[in-house]
């Protein structure tokens, strides 16, 4: 039997559930949809940079996000969603154990990061193998550290933590860094950034927390190297494979979006790392997964022949309403 509900969220990372929040605050049926909650927050064991937040972590937020939405009677279902198309009511969701329809649907689905392929990699998560530099780089102050991958995910891995670790291995395949020249230079140039060039990581190693790695490089020798932390930028991928036939998506692999998470279908949102915006943050995707929600609901309600609304925080005294 089809489900119906008015607007479905696909996503229960921070840009899937702030959408969620925004839309069940206006009182129309909300469903999110996800694999599992958090995405990658639950790569993040200690969360510095989110506006507001003190000692808090990446699945500490998104329990509270999760609250959040479920307190203003929004549903959330753990499933996959495998297919959306359109019909004559709208939008069809199918997913592996059930389907559903909806007037709009929000398009939070994330990115997952490429892993090294290495035995034991998973143990070592968040405790000394990390996936994003960006965000972990500020622990590994005046420690030894070493990244791994690919082109401009490498250099910015390495110009990252030559500012704060005391020593950077920067590990790559090939026979120089690809990328741009002036981060190439600008890398070249650190004293404390060691190239280890045509190498790869074959294994690691520590008691509850890495504390080795082994380099094997294109002639078959091996070096073991003492590292405080392991940083891998591989890129990531995103499924998009359910709804790409819908939606225009750019060469990077992400939904093209425009003001106010408006994709290329009227009835489709998008918002988060899945989507074309620069920042790959969590306040950059709760901040666009509200707009995004915002943009669903108004859409459901022009439908109805309502003008929408512009604000979503409104407070009545007396006669008045008061929208801030």
């Amino acid at each position: 039997m089809v489900q119906n509900y008015e607007v479905v969220i696909v996503g229960a990372g921070p840009a899937g559930l702030s959408a969620g929040i925004f839309v069940a605050r206006q009182k129309v049926s909300c469903l999110v949809i996800s694999k599992d909650l958090g995405g990658q927050l639950n790569l993040i064991p200690k969360l510095e940079n989110y506006p507001g937040t003190l000692m808090s972590s990446g699945p500490l937020l998104a329990k509270t996000l999760e609250s959040q939405y479920l307190s203003f009677g929004g549903e959330l279902t753990y499933d996959t969603v495998e297919r959306i198309e359109e019909d004559s009511e709208g939008l069809r969701i199918k997913a592996s154990r059930s389907e559903y329809s909806a007037k709009a649907i929000v398009l939070a689905p994330g990115k997952v990061p490429n892993n090294l392929g290495v035995e034991n990699e998973t143990s070592f998560a968040n405790k000394g193998v990390h996936y994003c530099t960006k965000c972990d780089a500020p622990f590994y102050q005046g420690r030894v550290t070493a990244a791994v991958g690919v082109g401009g995910y490498l250099l910015e891995s390495g110009i990252l933590l030559s500012r704060m670790a005391s020593k950077v291995y920067l590990i790559y395949k090939g026979g120089a860094l690809g990328g741009d020249k002036d981060l190439i230079a600008s890398i070249e140039k650190k004293e404390n950034v060691q190239l280890v060039p045509q190498s790869s990581v074959k294994s690691l190693s520590g008691t509850g927390t890495l504390q080795s790695i082994t380099i094997l490089d294109n002639s078959g020798k091996e070096q073991t190297v003492q590292v405080d932390g392991l940083f891998i930028e591989m890129g990531s991928k995103i499924n998009l494979d359910f709804v790409k036939h819908l939606v225009k998506i750019n060469t990077k692999g992400e939904i093209e979006v425009t003001e106010g998470g408006k994709t290329s279908h009227p009835a489709i949102f998008a918002a988060g790392d899945a989507t074309s915006i620069p920042y790959k943050q969590i306040v950059a995707a709760c901040g666009d997964g509200a707009s995004a929600g915002l943009s669903a609901f108004n859409y459901v309600e022009k439908l109805k022949g309502r003008p929408g609304i512009r604000s979503d925080w409104k407070k009545t005294i007396g006669d008045s309403v008061f929208h801030y």
